[in-house]
């Protein structure tokens, strides 16, 4: 499908995203990008790309598909760089979690030069890095695309035969929208199990003992924050309007249920978690 693929950002998910599109023969050469350089070695040792280099304009010379996985806040001053040298008419995705700024920003910086289509690859875990990189990671995930009125519609359709070759499942949001969804689904899990973990560490100061009653609840429910402080940071700075709503809505939450422990309300806390794990066992 593409004869130059340049991937910034090879860690989980770039790192992921070369390894299925070698798996599925849909590049004929791809050229990872990394700062660090114990990561261009294992990105190289994965199999995760062909060459490797810490310049992104080398790397994006000449082009015809570029996949930009680096943290979002670093998204912008990326494009700026590697729009004047892809080849003409090359098409370019991201895979940031937030959307509305990253489309904004970029999707003008190619204009008249290359394709941009705003994505979103629902995949991944906690774990960094290539060697976390998996050829099966965005099997049956869900794959968000964001098209605007500006989106070149020969670009959106090549990105979305792209993603149902890897597996996954192409949806359109508009940016905004995928914005204020993702605070609730995933942003919001991140602060509050970040939340959680620093409640912990108060505690731990008061009485050490705690660490050694750490169980299964508290490390579902904190897992996530493991996740990469960089990345983390930026997603909370550019989507902080929608995750500061979510978490007015958490703060409801948590307030309501301290009044009904308060009131030792039986029925409307048993009410409260039913409905709690009548939703969770659907998903």
């Amino acid at each position: 499908m593409f004869h130059r693929v340049c991937i910034v950002g090879t860690g989980l998910i770039g790192g992921s995203f070369g390894l299925a599109l070698k798996k599925q023969g849909l590049a004929r050469e791809i050229v990872g990008v990394a700062r660090r350089e114990s990561t261009l070695r294992e990105s190289l040792a994965i199999g995760a790309c062909d060459a490797a280099t810490s310049d992104v304009v080398e790397a994006a010379t000449g082009a015809d598909f570029v996949f930009l996985a680096p943290p979002v806040g670093q998204m912008k001053a990326t494009c700026q760089l590697i729009a004047p040298v892809v080849a003409r008419g090359a098409l370019v995705t991201d895979a940031g979690s937030t959307k509305a700024q990253i489309v904004r920003e970029c999707e003008p910086i190619f204009d008249g030069r290359a394709r941009f289509v705003g994505g979103h690859p629902m995949a991944g875990s906690e774990k960094k890095g290539p060697q976390a990189a998996r050829a099966d990671l965005f099997e049956g995930a869900t794959w968000i695309l964001t098209p605007t009125p500006q989106t070149d519609a020969a670009a959106l359709s090549q990105l979305e035969t792209l993603i149902e070759t890897l597996g996954a499942k192409a949806i359109h949001l508009a940016p905004d929208a995928h914005d204020e969804l993702l605070a609730v689904t995933s942003h919001l899990p991140h602060v509050t199990a970040a939340a959680l973990v620093h409640s912990f560490l108060r505690s731990k100061s008061e009485n050490p003992l705690v660490s050694q009653l750490v169980a299964g609840g508290w490390r579902d429910g904190t897992r996530v924050a493991a996740g990469s402080p960089e990345m983390w940071r930026d997603i909370s700075l550019a989507n902080r309007d929608a995750i500061g709503a979510a978490l007015g809505e958490m703060i409801g939450e948590l307030t309501h249920l301290q009044t009904t422990l308060e009131r030792r309300d039986e029925a409307a806390l048993l009410r409260w978690f039913e409905i709690a794990a009548q939703e969770r066992q659907k998903h």
